[in-house]
């Protein structure tokens, strides 16, 4: 090697290494973290200071701080609400899904992703207590009379409600071996096809239903269809009329294909905001702000489990399956928090800890295993901080 050239590699490295050691020094230079309370506005929401909410500060800062130096990866908002107030509503800058940088704040819309799965049934739900759906018994076949053909073969007219709704419909389905943009993708194979619904149904029987458990984004595209059949309104229609407006949503879109299907397994757009008044609803039996919008039996049944979880993958983060909601036990204070959660590809979840009269929300993009940061920031930071007790310290409680 030349020595010109040799020196002038040096001298690239040097830079280099300066340059990793100002970025080092400038993240551990970042101000700390400094609590406010989220701001009222007209969207329904009380809002308090953590220290109302006997929530220890301590440890809230100590996450935020981590998030602002990039311990946790691209993660874009983390909402709390405590006994019905919401008492932390923090955003982050990050890349979204194109991979476009961008400052995430309280009015921007964000994908759900398979979050969607979770609130369409509640539209099942509210179908169900409208007695357009007789209940979760109902035959799939009767609800898709235009599909007689496909239901012809006896084995396919024992498919219920019931085992759509917790993905034990025995269909064949695998959306999880090959990736999304695969055609061997269940998924990807049904995007392309004539008629989304007819493709879902016509998978060959492989178990009997109830028995099997196959996450399935076709199947919830088919319960959409059902909401649409029963109600004579699109999904999205539907869910206007009887969920966004009851719960004073009003910034919000859904994907859909170009016949009209709404994607009711992954299409919707919302505000985190929004995502806790979702999770809200479902902690406060069926209510928000003291109006009956499902039926809490509904909401009981939802959150039930009904599928062996020993059937999960490894990398899955649940103990159980209802209605679309996934179930998972935490370990905090010395002992045991029960919730369920509705879980978003890239990081979007509402967690419900009924016993903590808690809801947390997170949104962010990490298309991979770093898309399950919120469970490792409810064990180490919010759930330690919602159960011990911790010293009385002043905080800061200016609104923003």
């Amino acid at each position: 090697m030349h020595s010109h050239v040799f020196r002038r590699g040096l001298t690239l490295c040097a830079v280099v290494g300066v340059l990793g050691l100002w970025v080092g020094w400038a993240k551990n230079r970042l101000p700390a973290y400094r609590y406010t309370v989220p701001q009222r506005t007209n969207d329904g929401w009380e809002t308090a200071s953590l220290r109302t909410e006997n929530l220890d500060l301590k440890l809230f800062g100590e996450l935020f701080d981590r998030i602002n130096r990039n311990g946790y990866k691209n993660v874009h908002s983390v909402l709390l609400v405590k006994n019905g107030k919401l008492v932390v509503e923090e955003y982050f800058p990050g890349r979204d899904s194109n991979g476009k940088y961008r400052k995430f704040q309280r009015d921007m819309w964000h994908e759900m992703h398979s979050v969607t799965k979770s609130v369409n049934s509640i539209l099942i739900g509210i179908a169900i207590d409208k007695h357009l759906i007789g209940g979760v018994d109902e035959k799939v076949s009767a609800l898709f009379p235009e599909y007689a053909d496909v239901f012809a073969d006896h084995k396919r007219d024992t498919l219920q409600l019931k085992h759509l709704l917790t993905m034990s419909s025995g269909l064949s389905w695998d959306e999880w071996t090959h990736p999304y943009g695969d055609p061997r993708n269940d998924l990807a194979a049904m995007d392309h096809s004539k008629d989304v619904v007819r493709y879902v149904l016509e998978r060959p029987v492989l178990a009997k239903p109830g028995v099997k458990f196959a996450y399935s984004g076709g199947t919830s595209i088919a319960l959409g269809e059902i909401v649409h059949h029963s109600s004579g309104l699109r999904t999205d229609e539907f869910a206007e009329r009887n969920l966004f407006v009851p719960l004073g949503i009003s910034h919000y879109s859904w994907w859909k294909y170009t016949n009209g299907t709404v994607d009711a397994g992954g299409g919707l757009v919302l505000r985190p905001r929004d995502m806790a008044k979702i999770g809200y609803l479902f902690l406060n039996g069926g209510r928000w702000l003291g109006k009956r919008i499902v039926s809490e039996e509904w909401v009981k049944e939802s959150t039930r489990n009904y599928v062996d979880p020993r059937q999960f993958p490894a990398w899955i983060q649940a103990d159980g399956y209802g209605y679309q909601w996934w179930l998972r036990s935490f370990k905090a204070g010395g002992r045991v928090v029960e919730s369920y959660h509705a879980a978003g590809r890239g990081g979007q979840f509402i967690f419900v800890f009924p016993d903590l009269q808690m809801v947390a929300v997170f949104t962010g993009w990490n298309d991979n295993a770093l898309g399950v940061q919120p469970f490792d920031m409810l064990r180490r930071y919010i759930l330690p901080a919602a159960t011990r007790p911790f010293p009385d310290a002043a905080t800061t409680t200016k609104s923003r």
